[in-house]
């Protein structure tokens, strides 16, 4: 590959490169960071042995990223400090009720403490390629999800009336739209709460409808109903 290329490639994927890699650790990454050395060296990986027939190079480099990032944290034996979260929000403080429980954290705990890599990877592989059907990114979520507590919950539960009932999840996955006006008056949840939230309402639908255990306990086992 040439320089021109190159420098082609890396200036349209920088910005992923450098989400993901915070998305990863749990702190914003700059590129003066090691671990933004490493997500690089992992894109340019996954750049050179990248299959286009099995999905996009980004939901392919993510996950070549995160491995990476995640052998850096284990082989130093910083997992403590890596992922600068307060432990407050994993010991259910009330003062942490409004707090964002973000996404990414939660799915770092699994993956380095709890499952084996090859099953949430294949989980996260798996639900990025749904999600790219209606056009929202899996390491763009935890910016999808609402800050408040309680928002989160009215959002889980219209998406759990969604997958409890069989006629709208048909819908939503055939026309990549959510089932507004009978989610407004089955929840009910105000139209302009669908429209934010909307990329988090359908993860979580195709979430808890799917067969993701290790994604799904973490995603909404705090939120409540």
């Amino acid at each position: 590959m040439d320089r021109e290329k190159e420098q082609e490639i890396l200036q349209a994927n920088e910005a992923f490169v450098l989400r993901t890699a915070s998305f990863v650790v749990g702190r914003p990454v700059s590129r003066s960071d090691d671990e933004y050395s490493i997500a690089l060296s992992a894109f340019w990986e996954a750049e050179r042995t990248h299959d286009p027939s099995k999905g996009s190079l980004q939901t392919y480099a993510g996950v070549v990223i995160r491995h990476r990032l995640i052998d850096y944290i284990r082989s130093n034996r910083r997992y403590n400090q890596e992922i600068s979260v307060e432990p407050e929000i994993f010991e259910g403080d009330k003062k942490n009720e409004d707090e964002y429980d973000s996404l990414q954290t939660a799915i770092n705990k699994r993956l380095v403490q709890d499952l084996p890599d090859k099953t949430l990877t294949e989980e996260i592989t798996e639900l990025a390629a749904i999600l790219q059907r209606y056009q929202i990114d899996f390491f763009d979520l935890p910016n999808a999800c609402p800050k408040a507590r309680k928002t989160r919950a009215i959002c889980l539960k219209a998406a759990r009336f969604v997958c409890a009932l069989a006629a709208l999840l048909e819908r939503l996955r055939r026309t990549l739209k959510l089932p507004a006006a009978e989610m407004e008056t089955g929840v009910p949840i105000a139209r302009k709460l669908l429209d934010k939230f909307r990329k988090y309402i359908i993860a979580s639908v195709e979430i808890e409808a799917g067969d993701f255990p290790g994604i799904q306990e973490y995603f909404s086992g705090k939120e409540g109903a």
